[in-house]
């Protein structure tokens, strides 16, 4: 029999997480072994804590031959996401950054030593990220180029145009909202300035019209994420937002097809591996195996980003300051 008290006092706490809360108690690194946020250490500041969905088009995606090797493969597809970034801003030794949302600060030890931007200012309002990244940026003796702050990228503590590029590497579906991320990140840019973004949405409205219980199914799993509803939008009303920012040159770049599937399968190989690692129950390498199988043979319609998060596309979000 269905719950209703239950279900409300679940749905009451979805929809009041928040990507502090998430970070600092739910959610660690999706890397080998996934370390909760408790669990994780620095020693040389070259440890692997990424957290994006990884960008799969031109990396070995994991199956049920090889995943033994998740952490190496699920670490490159991670790096090539950060790398799409990059390249998509034409990110160079002339520009001043902010990464809003930076997690670990994987992304901004890459940037700063592979395309070398003049500095990095990196905003988070995740304390625990903070002081990791701040310890690993030091360790990497990275701190003469990259300044790790905590803060909201709602409420940005810099003047306007102090910045050529602002990056969201798949935070900014967490912002409060994001439509306050997108003024504040147009009054911190120069004129000219790029704006760069991996963000989740959906290609058409999926919740016009639907009954009650899925939408608050929906609603449910994206407050578990820290996903407000304020930001679930179309591709349409991206670009409509951006343009009422006061960007132009507005565009998303769809790649859900080269992120969800090769996800779905390293979260199943990840989970799976660490579970066989702990000793957890009665894991075995071989039945990840079999879970993996089924995790590739999901189609993208199925997986969860779709089914849960309700948000059929990927894409990588570019616009300009006039």
């Amino acid at each position: 029999m269905f719950d209703v008290i239950k279900a409300a006092k679940q749905l009451k706490s979805a929809v009041l997480a928040d990507p502090e809360h998430f970070y600092t108690n739910e959610t660690g690194a999706w890397v080998t072994g996934m370390p909760t946020p408790q669990e994780i250490r620095v020693s040389t500041g070259r440890e692997p804590f990424w957290i994006n969905l990884g960008y799969w088009r031109d990396v070995e995606r994991v199956d049920e031959n090889n995943c033994e090797r998740v952490g190496e493969l699920f670490k490159t597809a991670q790096e090539q996401m950060a790398h799409l970034l990059a390249k998509t801003a034409r990110l160079g030794p002339d520009d001043t950054v902010l990464d809003c949302g930076f997690g670990y600060a994987d992304q901004d030890l890459l940037w700063a030593e592979q395309y070398r931007p003049a500095r990095i200012t990196g905003v988070n309002i995740t304390p625990n990220q903070v002081r990791i990244g701040r310890e690993r940026v030091k360790l990497t003796g990275l701190d003469g180029v990259i300044r790790l702050e905590q803060g909201s990228a709602t409420a940005l503590p810099f003047g306007a145009g102090e910045f050529s590029v602002v990056f969201a590497l798949e935070s900014a579906m967490h912002f409060r909202t994001r439509s306050d991320f997108l003024r504040e990140a147009f009054r911190v840019l120069r004129p000219g300035g790029r704006l760069v973004m991996a963000d989740m949405c959906q290609k058409t409205d999926r919740e016009a019209g639907v009954g009650l219980r899925r939408r608050l199914r929906h609603r449910y799993w994206r407050g578990l994420i820290a996903f407000p509803e304020a930001n679930v939008w179309t591709t349409q009303r991206y670009v409509s937002e951006l343009e009422r920012a006061g960007f132009q040159k507005a565009r998303l770049d769809s790649i859900s097809a080269d992120v969800y599937p090769g996800v779905n399968t390293a979260i199943t190989a990840l989970r799976g591996m660490t579970a066989v690692e702990r000793k957890l129950g009665a894991v075995t390498v071989d039945k990840v195996r079999e879970s993996v199988k089924q995790a590739r043979l999901t189609p993208l319609e199925q997986t969860q980003w779709t089914t849960l998060f309700n948000c059929d596309e990927y894409a990588v979000v570019y616009a300009e300051k006039p």
